[in-house]
């Protein structure tokens, strides 16, 4: 859910807790209503920040292994062993 549902609970609870000056609404009343989406908002935000931090904790705490290029050099023979390239034949 995150933390803007988090809020919204807590924005929603407020509303009805403070807001509605209803009474009673026969077996339900809002201001419980309204306290109970308070702390359930509260809990989702505390809960969603401890696992953010917790994984951002250890994103930062693995070592990442530089890349290494390695570059592989041919070696080529200068001269040609058996042919001579002097214009002469055989």
């Amino acid at each position: 859910m995150g933390i803007g549902a988090g809020l919204f609970l807590v924005a929603v609870g407020a509303i009805l807790t403070f807001g509605v000056t209803a009474d009673d609404i026969g077996w339900l009343n809002l201001d419980v209503v309204g306290w109970i989406f308070m702390l359930t908002g509260v809990t989702m935000v505390a809960l969603t920040s401890y696992f953010w931090r917790r994984r951002r904790a250890v994103v930062r705490t693995q070592t990442v292994q530089p890349v290494v290029q390695r570059t592989v050099v041919e070696e080529r023979p200068t001269h040609t062993v058996g042919r001579t390239d002097d214009g002469g034949g055989y």
